[in-house]
């Protein structure tokens, strides 16, 4: 199905995210207190880490607000040029200078990318394949990673910055291919080009054939459009028109929608729209969810791999190892793919960060074992990271941006996702940045 194809289009950008966000891993490997040439210290290490991570959550609200005005395709074309910059930058980087400049690119990217790509998922996609198609995307991440650990393996962070410089390239054109979100053109009242669109997506099919969830559709975001609509006193009480429920199929409205029109709520109240209720619980959701993964899948270890490996004392290469926990992530994700229907997102949430839990706690207990008894089961904590990392993805790695396509109102969506989205890289920045200084403080099984 075409709305299958536009996913995997847009998901090239995913691809690009998984790349960005692991680079710091790469290039802290090969720069952190390096005996000649360009040289991170501790410090210098944890600012390159965490000026990418905290450039995001600015991307992140960027997008949400202009998204809803340029719409998720225009986005997802944008935020190619800041990333093309972002490696090109780390490729010619002479100074630590230039390096944190390539980290506010890149993090600005990767910030401006996530609620434009979510919110397409959620909006093309139909009710029985969203849940997977947006699963779909952590596969695309996932790759990434594992792609920048590969050229980590086998070239210098040189050569896989200029490589990575085609990703950009490559997704620009593969978004030009797919249509505008029929729902975004919907809220802008451009309703020939939204049946058009929504007739590409259920595979070029007549847009006659489609008329029925057409009008589902229509009267869905016409009366996410109208609840709880946002007042201002300088807004007079704009018309609205009823719709019966029988023109909608019976599947979003069960008694009257109401549509209005000609209704273009400003900056300040799109920020004031978070507060309703309708934004403000799920937003707690997600925004708790982030806490706890990043809690239980120590996330703050990430850009610092190499460093955590050697000193577990692994038998095999650090970015080789970082390859197999990539691996791992990928297998996580194929899996959290085909038992989402099955075990329901609660179910695949409290399994995951269970086990995470749980691996996490044997880490440490390992780690106190290795400096202070002597224990050196080399590749127990090889298996127990590659087990923590398919954990992740196949739960709580996964499930909170799945729920960005699905819970939050259409008017609104795009906010609240960059808004869950910024709170996501605000956790990541904290966890990260804190993380040598911790480690230092309570040593590595004391973080764990």
């Amino acid at each position: 199905m075409l709305q299958v194809l536009a996913t995997m289009a847009q998901s090239m950008l995913l691809l690009a995210l998984g790349m960005l966000v692991s680079a710091p891993t790469v290039v802290i490997g090969a720069l952190h207190n390096a005996p000649t040439g360009l040289t991170l210290n501790d410090k210098q290490a944890s600012w390159f880490a965490g000026i990418l991570l905290i450039m995001q959550p600015l991307g992140s609200v960027l997008s949400g607000v202009i998204q809803d005005s340029l719409g998720r395709k225009r986005c997802m074309l944008m935020v190619n040029l800041p990333q093309l910059i972002g490696w090109i930058l780390v490729y010619y980087a002479k100074s630590v200078e230039m390096l944190f400049a390539a980290a506010v690119t890149m993090g600005f990217s990767v910030g401006f990318m996530e609620a434009p790509t979510l919110s397409y998922v959620g909006e093309i996609s139909q009710p029985h394949l969203r849940g997977t198609l947006a699963s779909f995307t952590s596969v695309y991440i996932s790759t990434g990673n594992l792609i920048m650990y590969l050229m980590g393996t086998f070239t210098d962070w040189r050569s896989a910055a200029a490589i990575s410089t085609a990703v950009p390239v490559i997704a620009f054109v593969a978004i030009l291919q797919v249509p505008e979100s029929p729902v975004w053109l919907l809220m802008k009242g451009r309703k020939d080009e939204a049946r058009a669109s929504l007739a590409w997506l259920r595979g070029w099919v007549k847009q006659e054939s489609v008329s029925r969830e057409f009008r589902g559709m229509e009267a869905h975001c016409e009366a996410s459009k109208l609840n709880s609509p946002v007042s201002s006193p300088t807004t007079p009480p704009l018309p609205y028109i009823p719709v019966p429920s029988n023109e909608t199929g019976g599947k979003y409205s069960p008694i009257i929608c109401f549509i209005m029109h000609d209704y273009k709520p400003t900056f300040a109240e799109k920020m004031k729209d978070l507060v309703r209720p309708e934004m403000l619980r799920p937003l707690r959701l997600v925004v708790l969810y982030f806490l706890f993964l990043h809690c239980a899948a120590f996330n703050g270890s990430k850009p610092y791999l190499i460093k955590v490996f050697k000193r577990l004392g692994l038998p095999i290469e650090p970015f080789v190892a970082t390859v197999i926990a990539a691996s791992s992530q990928i297998l996580g994700s194929f899996v959290c793919m085909g038992s989402v229907r099955r075990l329901g997102k609660r179910g695949l949430s409290l399994i995951s960060i269970s086990a995470c839990s749980l691996i996490t706690l044997s880490l440490g207990i390992y780690s106190i074992l290795h400096e202070h008894r002597n224990v050196n089961l080399s590749w127990l904590p090889l298996v127990l990271f590659s087990l923590l990392y398919f954990f992740t993805n196949f739960g709580i790695g996964v499930i909170p941006w799945t729920l960005l396509a699905e819970v939050f109102p259409s008017r609104g969506r795009g906010v609240g996702g960059g808004v869950s989205a910024a709170t996501y890289y605000f956790w990541f920045f904290l966890v990260t940045k804190t993380f040598l200084d911790l480690e230092n403080l309570v040593q590595l099984y004391g973080v764990f």
